[in-house]
C-alpha cells in the first residue's frame, strides 16, 4: 500500500477546492467571461477524466465485449440516475437562477450555493475512491493513471471553489464568511471519497464485475453533473467564446494526462 500516494490522491483535490475559494474571496472575478472560460475548463477535464481514467479502464476490465459493454453500460445508468435523484432531493441553487431546485428547504442562498458545489464535488470524490481502490487492488489503474486523475480533479476543482464564493462576494459578503463557505463546500469530495473507497472495498469481492459497474457508475455521475449544471453555468451570461475555449483547453489537457498515464 502506497500510503504517501494515497495522502496526495487525498488531500490534493480538496486543496485545489479550498484555494479557488480562497482565490475568489481575494480576488475580482466579476465578468461573465471570466467566470464562463472557469467552469467551461472545469468540464472540459470533467468530461475527459471520466472517458480515459474510468470508462475506459471499465471496458478494459470487462475485456471489450459486447457482455462488457451491457454491464459498463448498466453502471453508466445507475451513476447517472443517482445523480438525477439527488438533483432532485437535495435543496440546491445555481449562481445564475433565482429559484431553488430540490425540496423545499428554509436554507439561505449562501447556503444554497455551497450545496450545489457540493453535489458537484459528490461523484468526483466517489470517483476518486473508486479509483483509490483500483489501484490499490491492480485492478485496471495504475498509481500512475490514479496520480494523473487527482492532478485532473484539483485542475478543475480550483474554478469550482471560486465558483461558490464569487456569487457571494459580488453580493458583498464578508472575505471571513465566503472562506468559511468555501471551506465547507470543499469537504464534499474527501467526505465522497472515503466513502467510494468504503464502496469499493466492501464490493470488490462479491463479483469480478463489480469494479467496472463503479467505474462506469462513477463517470456517469460525473458526465452527468457536468452537462446538466456545469455546461450551463459556463454559457450563461454573455461569456463569447470564453467558456468554449475553455472547455477545449480542459478537455484536451486531461486528453493527455489520460493518455500519459495510461
Amino acid at each position: 500500500m502506497r500510503w504517501d500516494l494515497f495522502l496526495i490522491l487525498m488531500l490534493l483535490p480538496w486543496i485545489a477546492t479550498f484555494g479557488g475559494s480562497l482565490m475568489a474571496a481575494r480576488i475580482s472575478l466579476n465578468t461573465p467571461k471570466k467566470q464562463g472560460g472557469l467552469l467551461g475548463f472545469a468540464a472540459g477535464v470533467m468530461i475527459a477524466a471520466s472517458v480515459w481514467s474510468l470508462l475506459l479502464p471499465a471496458f478494459e476490465d470487462t475485456g471489450n465485449n459486447v457482455n462488457g459493454a451491457l454491464i459498463v453500460t448498466l453502471g453508466f445508468l445507475l451513476g447517472c440516475a443517482g445523480m438525477l435523484a439527488l438533483d432532485k432531493l437535495v435543496p440546491h441553487q445555481h449562481i445564475d437562477e433565482e429559484a431553488p431546485e430540490g425540496r423545499p428547504s428554509h436554507m439561505s442562498r449562501p447556503m444554497l450555493l455551497v450545496t450545489a458545489v457540493a453535489l458537484h464535488n459528490i461523484p468526483e470524490g466517489m470517483a476518486l475512491g473508486v479509483v483509490i481502490s483500483a489501484a490499490m487492488m491492480d485492478s485496471g489503474m495504475t498509481w500512475t493513471a490514479a496520480i494523473l486523475f487527482g492532478v485532473g480533479l484539483a485542475l478543475q476543482n480550483v474554478p469550482e471553489g471560486m465558483a461558490v464564493v464569487l456569487p457571494m462576494r459580488q453580493t458583498g459578503a464578508s472575505q471571513k464568511k465566503c472562506i468559511r463557505l468555501g471551506f465547507l463546500a470543499s469537504l464534499a469530495e474527501p467526505a465522497a471519497a472515503v466513502i467510494g473507497i468504503l464502496l469499493t472495498s466492501v464490493l470488490s469481492g462479491l463479483n469480478t464485475f463489480v469494479m467496472p459497474i463503479l467505474l462506469s457508475a462513477a463517470a456517469g455521475a460525473m458526465i452527468f453533473i457536468t452537462v446538466e449544471e456545469l455546461i450551463p453555468e459556463s454559457q450563461a451570461g454573455d461569456h463569447g467564446h470564453a467558456a468554449t475555449y475553455g472547455f477545449l483547453l480542459g478537455f484536451w489537457i486531461m486528453a493527455l494526462m489520460g493518455v500519459l498515464g495510461g
